[in-house]
């Protein structure tokens, strides 16, 4: 009894793994908003390597300490890092309009662009780009918080994801990841 349990959770188990299809980054997701200077994102803009983030600038504790890391990365990549364009786009577009964003990121890195996508854009690259962000609103009128995606995104010139990095990795380590794949991939 017990080993045709066993075989019968296996192969349910199994079968749930079929049912979904395996992640395919080919199409290129696209980053559709107003950039911090209030130009409109272009299909040619920000063209060439990119590392993406998707957070917020009222996020208390993630998402200044990733912009940090992909800074710090930008500069352990030296000369390799003019390759890369560095881009935040928010998952609060109610509060981070291009100029807040614009003067958020110059906390940062010089080269770092800030996105501000409209709802219809959020929500249409957030399926595009696998990624989740959930308003909390919290009690007592305290402001509300977004709890989001906290990876940084390697996309390669095609427009394809070549890597997802994990927030909790150092400048250091990111950048020799990003060096890695653009000694594969260049």
């Amino acid at each position: 009894m017990a080993t045709t349990r066993r075989a019968l959770l296996t192969s349910l188990a199994f079968g749930c793994c079929l049912a979904f299809p395996a992640l395919s980054w080919a199409d290129g997701p696209a980053i559709l908003g107003t950039r911090d200077d209030g130009r409109p994102i272009g299909p040619d803009d920000l063209a060439g390597w990119r590392l993406v983030y998707f957070g917020y600038t009222h996020c208390p504790d993630v998402c200044p300490t990733t912009l940090q890391t992909m800074s710090e990365a930008l500069d352990a990549l030296g000369k390799l890092a003019d390759q890369i364009a560095a881009v935040f786009v928010t998952v609060d577009p109610e509060r981070d309009t291009p100029e807040v964003m614009r003067d958020y990121v110059s906390f940062f890195h010089p080269r770092l662009v800030g996105v501000t996508p409209s709802p219809a854009d959020l929500k249409a690259m957030a399926a595009a780009w696998r990624i989740k962000y959930v308003r909390v609103d919290l009690p007592d009128g305290h402001p509300y918080l977004v709890d989001h995606t906290a990876s940084i995104f390697l996309i390669d010139p095609k427009g394809a994801v070549a890597a997802r990095f994990s927030h909790n990795l150092s400048g250091a380590q990111v950048g020799e990841k990003v060096r890695a794949v653009l000694a594969t991939r260049s």
